[in-house]
């Protein structure tokens, strides 16, 4: 996902968040200046065990990561979320519409193999369904491609100034 974007200070800044029964922020938004050592970074990171709480996840882009003294005025704010497990529930129905009441615009990627994600839940937890779907973890590179493309830039809302004369 990371190779698709200009990650630097003035243009893509990227966080990083694992979850499993806990969330914690790996990275911070601020934290590399450069995609290369942002890729580095994550390739160290290590696949956490246990369940899946993507509610506490979201809990921490609100309260932790999107927070107004880091964020820049007027950017586009995108998270995207990849799992391989997610089940309705009301918390995390709670947080995914807080996240996306803030303006977060939501990409997720389930991952299908074992039968632990429900698509509905999938979809639900995404922007105006902003969501794909692939069998195992091979298939993820591609998904990610598309979704970069498909979703992952968006216009920065602004305000025109208004038109004074004819």
């Amino acid at each position: 996902m990371i190779a698709g974007y200009n990650i630097s200070p003035t243009c893509v800044r990227a966080a990083v968040i694992s979850y499993s029964d806990n969330a914690v922020v790996n990275i911070e938004l601020n934290r590399f200046n450069n995609r290369n050592s942002l890729q580095q970074a994550v390739r160290q990171l290590t696949l956490l065990n246990g369940g899946s709480s993507l509610a506490n996840a979201f809990n921490l882009l609100r309260t932790r990561v999107f927070v107004s003294n880091v964020i820049r005025q007027g950017t586009a704010l995108i998270a995207v979320v990849v799992t391989d497990q997610i089940r309705a529930d009301q918390q995390l129905t709670n947080e995914a519409n807080s996240v996306k009441g803030q303006g977060i615009r939501v990409i997720a990627v389930g991952i299908t193999r074992q039968g632990r994600v429900d698509t509905n839940t999938l979809f639900g937890v995404s922007t105006n369904n902003y969501a794909v779907s692939v069998t195992d973890y091979n298939q993820l590179s591609g998904a990610v491609s598309s979704v970069t493309q498909r979703w992952g830039c968006f216009p920065v809302p602004t305000t025109s100034p208004p038109v004074i004369g004819n």
